[in-house]
């Protein structure tokens, strides 16, 4: 293999590697994380930053050390890495504090930094080898087939991510991943040193000529001005603001997992790859017009939210993350320079795309009480787009009337899209358009109201009603709502106030009950709270019980009778355990959902066994399955069927007969539904499917309710409420 295809190898692996290990990291710290979308931004905000840090690292070798000092120095740093990961392997152990951006930032760093951060260096170190060494020994090189490198690391990248869901995730258990990760690792850093090890012969680095220039950089892009540089950022910006935005607003609706992370990750690095090896493909004539009507069917996604199904919800955010890139890249490889100023130029890439990334994570929940980011990233785009297209391409093409009329029509095309994507903005912000709120907030685990209309106050996560108490009657708990008689929780509590006294006559005094609730919502359960119960809520968002304690009446009622503590449900189960042992609880409920995603590690055969590990012999688990996209029944049968657990389902129904809500509950005890009353209010089991979901799999596709349908009747009837100021409350 020659000096040119070791460099072109090493390039491609170590993209393959950077990117296999975002997901695979990911996944490791999530459980510990509580499963909220905000690990993954945060981990993408780490990657970004890192690749910063990476770009720097080979800019700065390129201007001050010589290529036989700069591959002395990049050896050792490979080195250090590797045998960081021999007494370190890449298996994240969570750091938990108060802060989660903190915690998750100091996870990672420990784990993987130093890998990664020689990892990131890859791309434009290596790239500037070849150019280096494609000159020394040819004396001309061709800036085409440099900045071609940059589309096959590119092409290493999309590769690992588009694999890992089908090929690694199912197959390889996580231990087992992260040891041949870094096993790959080392590997790596073998064939990088090989492959560079001919620049020792190297005393200076190549520089640009107007000879080499060649076809793929125009004429404006042969000397890099001041004015370059900020049009570079922003080119990388916008299109990574978005990525997050898109992801963050389809974790929250569905599920914080591995696909939906890397599907939009991949579609950006997609428009990189095709815009840097094809620049060709990217025509604004056509590309821009199906950005345009992307735009205005994301935006109608966004605004419909919980009444567009799941397929329209992905393909529309998706789409419009993917042709924003490809806009942004495109224009980006019209800006770019000459291959001796390649490294500012990826450096200035990576600080824009980093840039994105912590704007979206660290800034917009602070700036924000919604996810205005989405909107924001749109209108920066299209901004640029106009920007773009009457900047000159080249510095001989003179402009003409059919020209200019083509870039009025261009911009005034632009321009009627920013002005829906203005409204959709301004529909978020105004409080003119939300008259029913009386509060909103937003923190990295995301966006909650409290809403009140015609005496009745509701709690919303995200765009889900999670339940709410009449204003008049705040001292009043009888059980309503998702929490009625009929219920799974009323049926678990009953009966096991049945089993504890011995008898159903209700003419004794209530034993006792020991609850637990992983997830607490305002505490409505609490309406099923006697005098000498003890409640133990396992809430993730500090600021629900904020909500909780300040808007709703349950918490301060009860008191001395409930307690609530913040973090992971799991793991303070399992500390909990560690700490006073097995059978603490007669009930555990797990009603855990912020807006409609899937807790998935609260649900996979692992943390089941943790349940039982805390239920006492008679005790109930109380599973909380109602959602609009997922299927979760097949998920909480297998792990009964799994551990031999007797199962009971149940579905509450409205006055109309349309169903509210879902339950399953669980029990090691055969006699647990004997009462007449159970039975007769016991369904029939909804489905023969039964899904396995473990800790280092759990297949959110195979539970998808898959649809194109937008249920037009529910999206008009709440849009009426909004508009009239009037809540029809369940």
């Amino acid at each position: 293999m020659d000096t040119m295809s070791r460099l072109h190898f090493t390039i491609f692996i170590s993209a393959m590697l950077l990117f296999s290990v975002q997901p695979m990291i990911a996944k490791s710290i999530l459980p510990s994380y509580g499963g909220t979308a905000a690990v993954w931004t945060t981990c993408m905000m780490f990657f970004q930053t890192v690749l910063v840090l990476g770009y720097g690292y080979s800019y700065l070798l390129r201007r001050w050390l010589n290529p036989k000092t700069a591959f002395v120095l990049h050896a050792v740093v490979l080195a250090a890495a590797g045998i960081g990961l021999l007494i370190f392997p890449a298996s994240p152990n969570a750091v938990l504090g108060t802060n989660l951006t903190a915690s998750i930032i100091v996870t990672l760093a420990w784990s993987v930094g130093l890998p990664y951060f020689a990892l990131s260096t890859t791309s434009s170190l290596v790239q500037a080898w070849h150019h280096t060494l494609q000159k020394d020994r040819t004396n001309h090189a061709s800036a085409v087939s440099t900045y071609r490198l940059y589309a096959l690391s590119n092409f290493g990248s999309l590769l690992a991510l588009a694999g890992y869901p089908f090929l690694i995730e199912p197959w390889i258990p996580l231990e087992s991943q992260t040891l041949w990760w870094s096993w790959g690792f080392i590997g790596f850093s073998a064939i990088c040193l090989w492959a560079g090890s001919s620049t020792l012969k190297i005393d200076r680095w190549a520089e640009a000529d107007e000879a080499e220039i060649g076809k793929g950089i125009r004429a404006s892009s042969k000397s890099t001005s001041r004015a370059s540089i900020p049009i570079w950022f922003l080119l990388a910006f916008c299109p990574s603001v978005l990525l997050l935005a898109t992801t963050n607003l389809m974790c929250q609706e569905i599920a914080s997992v591995p696909f939906l992370w890397i599907l939009p990750l991949s579609l950006y690095l997609l428009s990189f790859m095709i815009c840097f090896d094809r620049p060709g493909f990217y025509q604004r004539r056509i590309i821009g017009p199906l950005l345009f009507l992307a735009v205005i069917a994301s935006v109608g996604v966004v605004q419909a939210h919980i009444y567009v199904s799941i397929v329209l919800q992905v393909a529309g955010l998706a789409s419009v993350c993917f042709f924003m890139a490809l806009v942004c890249h495109g224009e980006l490889e019209r800006q770019k320079p000459t291959p001796n100023h390649l490294t500012l130029f990826f450096l200035t890439v990576a600080v824009g795309g980093a840039c994105g990334g912590i704007f979206v994570t660290l800034l917009a929940p602070i700036v924000f009480d919604s996810f205005l980011e989405f909107q924001l990233s749109l209108l920066l785009g299209i901004g640029l787009m106009i920007v773009c297209v009457w900047l000159k391409s080249t510095a001989t093409q003179p402009a003409t009337p059919r020209s200019n009329l083509l870039k009025y029509a261009y911009s005034a095309a632009a321009m009627m899209v920013a002005a829906v994507v203005l409204a959709s903005l301004m529909f978020q912000v105004s409080p003119e358009f939300r008259p029913n709120e009386i509060f909103r907030d937003r923190n990295e685990y995301g966006l909650v109201r409290v809403s009140e209309a015609d005496g009745y106050r509701n709690f919303i996560s995200g765009n889900v009603d999670h339940g709410g108490q009449p204003v008049a009657e705040l001292n009043s708990f009888e059980p309503t709502g998702y929490y009625g008689a009929s219920s799974g929780i009323g049926i678990a509590t009953r009966n096991i106030r049945e089993l504890k006294a011995g008898k159903t006559d209700g003419t004794s005094e209530p034993p006792a009950v020991n609850v637990a609730v992983v997830g607490m919502g305002i505490g409505a359960m609490l309406s099923w709270c006697e005098p000498n119960d003890q409640f133990t809520f396992y809430e993730l968002n500090p600021l629900v019980e904020t909500i909780a304690l300040e808007h709703f009446s349950y918490l301060n009622h009860f008191k001395s009778q409930s307690k609530v503590k913040i973090g992971d449900g799991r793991m303070l189960l399992q500390r909990q355990l560690d700490r006073s042992g097995p059978g603490q609880f007669d009930i555990i409920a797990i009603d855990a959902f912020s807006s409609d995603a899937i807790p998935q590690h609260l649900l996979t055969i692992e943390c089941f066994e943790l349940y039982l590990k805390h239920l006492a012999p008679h005790g109930i688990l109380v599973a909380h399955i109602t959602n609009r996209f997922v299927d979760l029944a097949p998920v909480v049968y297998s792990a009964a069927e799994e551990l031999k657990l007797v199962t009971y389902f149940r579905a509450d129904t409205d006055a109309n007969g349309k169903r509210q809500t879902s339950w399953v509950l669980l029990s090691r005890n055969a006699d647990f539904d004997h009462a007449d009353w159970i039975q007769a209010l016991k369904c029939e089991q909804e489905t023969t499917k039964r899904v396995r979901w473990t800790d280092d799999f759990a297949s959110l596709g195979s539970v998808t309710r898959w649809s194109t349908n937008i249920d037009i009747h529910e999206l008009q009837a709440s849009q009426r409420t909004f508009v009239n100021q009037e809540g029809t409350q369940q």
